[in-house]
């Protein structure tokens, strides 16, 4: 008799940030597999689906994943191990072409034109991908791009596009040359892109940007236009009046903007951010699994210690994760409606047409949900399943699917999950999926980091962990994606603070926190941790140590391209002329001098920050209250004794601009 797994299902619909697991059969191994019920599946906004299923669905390589599914089995981007293997459909690895540490996507045709983003390396790969038995697994050629992610290709396969995190550019390359066609300027941290199925539009995702970037392939990059993520309703805060405050009760709601042209306040604002991967489905939809924050809410000293995350109520969760689904994108009839997900930190997603279902994975709880009738009027989740963990934590990067199902990679662990979606089965008490439906493969290549790093890095990304955040509804890596920042500014008790990035500036850069009271790294953890609502008691020696590890190992980001040296040397002579004296507190390697002082603002004193990566971090202060690099230089914001300014002409500010950009 064949064992089967028990699923736990809703009746309509799934989906929570909580969720409960229901254990079935038993095996030598730990549970392979759980598939797991929820809640309702809340929508936001007009439906802008179709009545009718789709006819078809986008074309292969319409949008990069770290997993590709061909004829011969999988490839697969190893981040963590600097290679693309070959492995079949189980997951048994068959050959490896070595690459750098840090692979962005890989993305294929369908008829063997295949290619891989070597970040760290500054190139995209084109790679023969070989047979079932990896012979022939080779590069035949690579194009130079500065730190390439994304990557989507064309219906004609003759345009590649790539994202670049370091020039804050999508590039277009010709796949046949290898030659660059074009280039257009976005913002800062892209990531995943995404081409329409007719070929005319590419649409790309953003760490730090509430808005994706639709990109006319026509126009040669040159007409680019803005969809926005953010809800323009806000979270407003009702209080009583009476005196009684033991039973001091606030409530909040939603307030419906009073028309398309309001501009909400920063109180109560949600703001979308973390768009790694961007995808179409059926209809020509474009799709983009997103983060949505509510970083500032009302400070209520009354009622509210002074350490919390984002202030507010307890009903309304300083973030919550769902997909955008939108309809005309980058023209003036767009249409976008958005539904929650019970995912936490959606990284990866892939669509099958037969049975117009949407797959969206969880890096941060390895997750994945299957949305049903994804480009129609109602769609719903069927069942989502959590990946086994019998090997160690998954960390869900990458998704792909074929005619028998989804693959599923795990980033942290290097392994492949196969699930056969055909013989999932649902019933009105629940489902099953029996033992052949499935397969775990081993792991497809050793990591390059040290286990401790290993362990830091699975730390960091962790979500529905009540030991590092309240309710576990945070993790390290929502507010600071790849060590990165949200570009947000949180209320943190009676102040409000801008998410600094970690990536490069923990090294010699004690001590830490805006203010400086934090002399040592294990403090900084320990404190936010406990800021975040969660109980840093209950980490061990060795969880620490990890995320010490782990933030010690980030890399800085990546510097844009010069276009004009002569500008950037004049605008370092600037920064260290006496007369602004900008190194008298931006020192060293790092930028910083380590020291604290007693500046314009609620902080009582402002440590001095690095300046390390300073082209992605903004907005800027401590406070966010600078937008850009220009408004840091020609307005101090709320910090009104940083260096004197005014003195600098518009040739200056522009000089001084270029360099910082280098930093």
């Amino acid at each position: 008799m064949r064992r089967r797994l028990v699923i736990t299902v809703a009746t309509c619909s799934l989906l929570a940030l909580g969720g409960s697991t229901a254990l079935a059969g038993s095996s030598r191994r730990v549970q392979p597999l759980v598939l797991v019920g929820g809640h309702d599946y809340q929508a936001h906004g007009e439906p802008v689906g179709s009545p009718r299923p789709p006819e078809g669905g986008p074309h292969a390589g319409s949008h990069g994943s770290t997993i590709i599914a061909d004829a011969h089995g999988l490839l697969v981007a190893e981040r963590n191990a600097g290679a693309v293997v070959r492995s079949d459909r189980d997951g048994n690895p068959v050959a490896r072409l070595s690459m750098a540490q840090g692979l962005g996507e890989l993305v294929h045709d369908g008829k063997g034109l295949v290619f891989v983003a070597d970040r760290a390396a500054d190139r995209v790969v084109r790679i023969d991908p070989g047979d079932a038995t990896g012979k022939g697994l080779a590069e035949r050629g690579a194009a130079a791009v500065t730190e390439p992610y994304g990557l989507a290709l064309t219906p004609d396969g003759r345009t590649l596009l790539v994202t670049s995190v370091a020039d804050q550019q999508l590039v277009a390359v010709d796949t046949k040359s290898l030659e660059i066609r074009w280039r257009v300027a976005l913002e800062a941290e892209p990531r995943g892109v995404a081409v329409s199925s007719d070929g005319r539009r590419a649409v790309v995702g953003f760490l730090a940007s509430g808005s994706l970037a639709i990109v006319e392939l026509a126009s040669a990059g040159r007409r680019v236009r803005w969809q926005s993520l953010d809800p323009r309703d806000h979270i407003a805060i009702e209080e009583s009046d009476g005196e009684d405050e033991e039973f001091f009760s606030p409530s909040a709601e939603v307030r419906e903007a009073r028309s398309r042209f309001q501009v909400p306040s920063d109180t109560g604002r949600r703001q979308a951010r973390g768009v790694f991967a961007v995808g179409f489905v059926g209809h020509d939809l474009a799709v983009a699994p997103h983060q949505l924050a509510t970083p500032q809410m009302k400070h209520r000293p009354s009622a509210e210690s002074e350490d919390s995350y984002g202030g507010g109520v307890e009903s309304i969760p300083p973030l919550v994760h769902r997909v955008a689904t939108v309809s005309g994108a980058g023209t003036q009839a767009s249409r976008v409606a958005f539904n929650e997900l019970p995912v936490h930190q959606p990284r990866a997603l892939a669509y099958q047409p037969q049975g117009d279902v949407l797959y969206v994975g969880g890096y941060g709880d390895d997750r994945v949900v299957a949305v049903h009738d994804a480009s129609q009027q109602a769609p719903f989740v069927r069942w989502h399943l959590l990946v086994p963990t019998e090997a160690g934590a998954c960390g869900v990067d990458g998704l792909a699917v074929s005619g028998d199902g989804v693959f599923v990679h795990c980033e942290l662990s290097r392994r492949v999950l196969r699930v056969d979606t055909r013989q999932v089965q649902i019933g009105r008490g629940g489902g099953s999926l029996t033992d052949d439906a499935w397969s775990m493969g081993p792991a497809l290549a050793e990591s390059l980091r040290p286990a401790l790093v290993e362990h830091g890095a699975e730390l960091f990304r962790r979500g529905r962990d009540s030991r590092l955040s309240d309710g576990g509804v945070l993790a390290c890596a929502t507010c600071h994606p790849e060590g990165r920042s949200d570009g947000l500014t949180w209320r943190l008790g009676k102040t409000i603070l801008q998410t600094p990035m970690l990536a490069g500036r923990v090294v010699g850069t004690a001590p830490y926190k805006w203010d400086g009271q934090d002399s040592s790294l294990h403090d900084s953890f320990f404190h936010t941790i406990g800021r975040l609502g969660g109980s840093p008691d209950r980490l061990a020696k060795r969880d620490f140590e990890g995320l010490m590890a782990y933030v010690s190992s980030m890399s800085p980001p990546r510097a844009p391209r010069i276009e004009d040296p002569k500008a950037v040397a004049r605008g370092r002579a600037l920064f260290f002329d006496d007369a602004l004296a900008c190194d008298d507190c931006h020192s060293g390697d790092k930028y910083t001098d380590g020291a604290q002082y007693p500046l314009y603002g609620r902080l009582g004193t402002n440590d001095t920050p690095s300046l390390v990566g300073l082209a992605h971090t903004a907005p800027y202060y401590h406070d966010g209250s600078a937008e850009d690099l220009r408004a840091l230089l020609t307005d101090k914001g709320s910090v009104h004794e940083m260096a004197d300014l005014t003195s600098l002409s518009e040739g200056d500010v522009a000089d001084l601009t270029a360099f910082l950009r280098t930093l």
